[in-house]
């Protein structure tokens, strides 16, 4: 829509609003939600700004017409999800907490989905749970924590905002390793360790980064996290703990890593390149090269950031296991 239209609706709700015509203000604001597909993003944006700044008992009003067009309305329907979302955009800081078991239900819906669309408002659903003082669901944090790392989030996304606040649990749940290391994670000395790995977002290690990654293994003791932690890499790769519904036939996202998990996985490999040479832990970062690299239909190589993150753990390792451990490598 143009910049004339999107005046047009700041009018409208200026208008209305002042006249009391707050039912026709809820219809008009789903009509263009409808008219934009959902996707209130850009200019949108100011339209959903002149409604947050809609007095309290206004905005509690037309939540209230809202939440009636809601049940109004088929179940599944577009503007079923629309009205909900304009129900999240109103009523924060009203005191009634509106659709709290239909906003649940959506966001179990979104837990169950790998990506998140472009311009959906869906954040502002996870907003209003946080700010009722009700954690997310481990499997809905996993979805929006994948959102964030989409390479069309900007810093200053809803999502990418709302990802910042959502430190726990410190891994995605949904793969199996991931699931035993939290398992395993017993004490803030391992919880701490767990949420450096995470840091892991850069090819390679920085001295920083070695350096904390020191300190936590010394806190932990180098022997108990080695033995704790190449059992996770024998679980990398394999099914999911629950599967994420697949957008089309030949959608990979149940046969590739967890793109935030990666992250986490290149940390365990690097960290175990820290601890002393130990055959097991050659071993074990040659599977997961190996397995980083299996090809998955559609996509090519599950993961190539992780197996190049085992490569260079292995070169960081001393003595002829580690060499032997290389993909493709055989004596002379």
């Amino acid at each position: 829509m143009t910049v004339g239209e999107i005046q047009k609706y700041k009018d409208l709700i200026g208008r209305l609003a002042a006249e009391g015509e707050l039912g026709e203000l809820a219809v008009e604001m789903l009509r263009a939600a409808a008219a934009n597909n959902g996707a209130w993003n850009g200019l949108w944006a100011g339209v959903l700004d002149r409604l947050r700044a809609l007095p309290e008992a206004t905005r509690g009003v037309l939540a209230d017409e809202l939440v009636a067009l809601y049940h109004s309305v088929s179940e599944g329907s577009d503007a079923r999800g629309h009205a909900l979302t304009l129900v999240g955009i109103l009523a924060r800081g009203l005191p009634e907490d509106r659709l709290s078991t239909e906003r649940l239900k959506a966001l179990d819906e979104l837990g169950r989905q790998h990506g998140h669309w472009y311009g959906s408002h869906s954040a502002i659903l996870a907003e209003a749970e946080l700010a009722c003082g009700r954690p997310l669901a481990p499997a809905v944090v996993a979805f929006y924590r994948r959102g964030a790392l989409d390479s069309y989030i900007d810093s200053d996304d809803p999502v990418a905002v709302l990802a910042k606040k959502l430190t726990a649990p410190v891994l995605n749940v949904g793969e199996q390793w991931a699931e035993q290391a939290m398992s395993d994670a017993d004490g803030p000395d391992w919880q701490a360790l767990l949420a450096h790995l995470v840091t892991a977002t850069t090819a390679k290690p920085s001295p920083k980064w070695d350096q904390r990654a020191h300190a936590l293994v010394e806190a932990v003791g180098a022997e108990r996290v080695r033995a704790t932690a190449l059992p996770w890499l024998a679980l990398v790769g394999r099914p999911r703990t629950f599967p994420l519904e697949e957008g089309y036939p030949t959608d990979p996202v149940n046969h590739t890593y967890d793109p935030y998990n990666a992250n986490a996985l290149r940390g365990v490999a690097w960290l175990l390149s820290l601890l002393p040479p130990h055959p097991d832990t050659a071993r074990a970062l040659g599977a997961l090269v190996e397995t980083s690299l299996r090809k998955v239909p559609g996509v090519g190589p599950r993961n190539p950031k992780v197996a190049n993150a085992g490569v260079l753990a292995l070169s960081r390792l001393d003595g002829e296991a580690a060499l032997a451990d290389w993909p493709g490598w055989r004596p002379g």
